[in-house]
């Protein structure tokens, strides 16, 4: 009997321990997150706040990790970034770690387009620059340390780029996944190809009554796929 309690106790330490970290990332995301983020992670467009509600884990702290060791927020004209790196560097690892995880937890939310033009050129360039490393479906692939871009909204999504185009973010070599989408977002020609894309983006996470179809591409198309996969 005694060895059978000590196996249950045992077997009960690591969802204990699981449940105590969801509770300390949760606070720490009221504390720290929420008046910028917004209450389910949702973001915020007056603070420039994205959506970061079921964003993995593992991106999650690999920004943190990134505005802590200033390799993102560092140039005084990124404002947004240097209010993120000052809160970054008051977490230490289990904070960070926590927090994280909880911030994955929460449901993502569908985000409403701001940015409404021709799509055609966005599809475009999403096919040729953008899908190798997001995927198809725009979900992002760990192996390739590329976070999904779903969810996010596209003002935010416009801004980033932006950043990368300008040197404002991935510059740093200590950055390599931010060198990447700095080379990436340079074959971006003008503001109506970035706009163009971002709206793709946005269609790509549309959920219309009736089914529909991106008249831009052909049957048998990968990126037709995503369309099918957003209205499940």
């Amino acid at each position: 009997m005694h060895l059978m309690s000590r196996f249950l106790l045992l077997l009960l330490v690591p969802l204990l321990s699981s449940r105590a970290d969801d509770a300390t990332g949760e606070i720490i995301f009221k504390n720290v997150c929420f008046s910028c983020h917004g209450s389910s992670g949702e973001g915020n467009i007056q603070f420039k706040a994205p959506s970061i509600a079921g964003m993995p884990t593992w991106y999650v702290l690999r920004q943190i990790d990134n505005f802590q060791h200033d390799r993102r927020g560092f140039e005084s004209k990124d404002v947004e970034g240097q209010i993120m790196r000052a809160i970054a560097k008051s977490l230490d690892k289990p904070k960070m770690e926590a927090v994280a995880k909880f911030v994955s937890t929460l449901k993502r939310v569908q985000p409403t387009p701001t940015i409404t033009v021709d799509i055609q050129k966005g599809r475009e360039l999403f096919a040729e620059r953008c899908m190798e490393c997001h995927r198809y479906n725009a979900e992002g692939e760990f192996t390739f340390g590329s976070p999904p871009l779903m969810g996010l909204q596209d003002w935010y999504l416009r801004s980033q780029i932006m950043k990368f185009r300008s040197g404002l973010r991935g510059v740093e070599r200590t950055d390599p996944y931010g060198t990447k989408m700095s080379f990436s977002s340079g074959f971006i020609e003008d503001e109506e190809m970035l706009d163009s894309l971002v709206s793709y983006l946005m269609f790509m996470q549309t959920k219309p009554a009736e089914p529909i179809r991106d008249p831009f591409v052909k049957a048998g198309n990968p990126i037709e796929q995503v369309s099918a996969s957003v209205q499940k």
